[in-house]
């Protein structure tokens, strides 16, 4: 058995797919993110006559019952409560934003966050080069199964709503924050070679980010005037100088790194150019998203973490 233990150095986003709407999946109360259940909020505008269920409803209708009666809600009618940062609450209060308050759900079982196996079995294969942990086609035998289980529920108080500082429009996410701890065990390693991952680990992170600062340094602003290339830079300058002890390594997780951190050996997926000017031709993938906090910005999805073995 093998343990993953985990310590996030940036905020860190592993979508469910969904996107939370305001007014319609959550609200703001009690200064704080709150997702609504469903069936009790029904329960308890039913009882109240002010939800007929003989009726034909449209989606703004729906929202702005919900809206009008927000002061009926109690903690115990929301599926889960989180924090707020980075200008979400005022991004929200804007009526000039609409359209613009959905919000990436972060990964969950029944409304309890957790970290996939997943999604990080995907970041190991990337750095070791493999196809496959698990058994070989060519040779399956039981005893090379991989087996890997996701990390224990997290705690609410450990999870925030952030919007992100660039890449217009401003992206909304559930993030578990900085300096949070959670632990992963391999159960069965299969074809996992511990001496070589480790080898890989120490080089991989710190060559795909001097190689992401190659591409970003020519994008730069010339004059005092910061874009969002000065950004990227500034956010990877921040991991390349985290301190880690020897036996720590760096990883990127989940949504935001972007392709630069789920590739081997530097290369950069190209995708058609989604810029009118540039109809027809390849772009490189980007770096993604970052936060800015405490003066510091924090390129998205970092977290150092040790093997134990």
């Amino acid at each position: 058995m093998v343990k993953l233990k985990f310590t996030t150095i940036t905020p860190l986003h592993i979508s469910s797919g969904e996107d939370l709407g305001y007014g319609l999946d959550y609200i703001i109360s009690y200064n704080m993110f709150c997702k609504i259940d469903f069936l009790k909020l029904s329960q308890k505008l039913a009882g109240k006559n002010i939800f007929d269920f003989k009726k034909n409803y449209s989606i703004k209708e729906i929202v702005n019952i919900i809206k009008g009666n927000e002061s009926l809600f109690e903690k115990e009618d929301y599926s889960y409560r989180i924090k707020i940062l980075n200008g979400f609450r005022e991004l929200v209060n804007n009526p000039r934003a609409e359209g613009q308050k959905f919000v990436k759900e972060f990964i969950n079982s029944n409304d309890r966050f957790y970290i996939p196996a997943s999604s990080v079995k995907g970041a190991l294969l990337t750095i070791l080069g493999y196809q496959s942990l698990g058994i070989d086609p060519n040779n399956p035998i039981i005893h090379d199964k991989f087996v890997f289980r996701d990390s224990d529920f997290i705690p609410y108080d450990k999870f925030s709503v952030m919007l992100t500082t660039n890449r217009p429009p401003r992206t909304s996410l559930i993030c578990l924050e900085k300096d949070i701890d959670f632990e992963m065990l391999v159960m069965k390693i299969g074809k996992l070679n511990l001496k070589d991952l480790k080898n890989k680990l120490k080089s991989y992170s710190k060559n795909q980010i001097e190689f992401a600062k190659e591409k970003i340094v020519k994008f730069k602003s010339q004059n005092n005037i910061p874009k969002g290339a000065d950004i990227f830079y500034e956010a990877l300058e921040n991991i390349a100088n985290v301190s880690l002890n020897d036996d720590e390594y760096l990883i990127n997780l989940g949504f935001g790194g972007g392709s630069w951190f789920k590739v081997n050996e530097g290369i950069i997926p190209k995708f058609n150019s989604r810029s009118p000017r540039r109809r027809g031709q390849k772009e490189e993938a980007h770096t993604s998203v970052s936060f800015k906090m405490n003066n510091l910005i924090n390129h998205i999805g970092w977290c150092k973490f040790k093997i134990e073995d």
